[in-house]
């Protein structure tokens, strides 16, 4: 009967140290992969980069990069 009450003992503090760690690690990846931005979306930063270069080589003109820029920075939230 003692042995058998050790084992349920040493199961049950076994599974709740699993289940803290568990969510300790969880919290983890969650606090590290999650800045604010929707997934997969790039940053408002990297988007006007990207503007920028196609502006830059001649594959958009400076008036498309302007409306888009424009657009992007009302977008976000942010005054163009």
């Amino acid at each position: 009967m003692k042995l058998d009450r050790l084992i349920n003992v040493r199961t049950t503090a076994l599974a709740l140290g699993l289940a803290a760690l568990t969510t300790i690690l969880s919290g983890c990846v969650v606090a590290v992969g999650n800045d604010g931005t929707k997934p997969g979306r790039p940053t408002l930063g990297q988007e006007l980069t990207d503007l920028k270069k196609a502006r830059d080589s001649g594959s958009i003109t400076a008036e498309e990069y302007e409306a888009q820029r424009h657009k992007l920075m009302e977008e976000r939230g942010k005054r163009p």
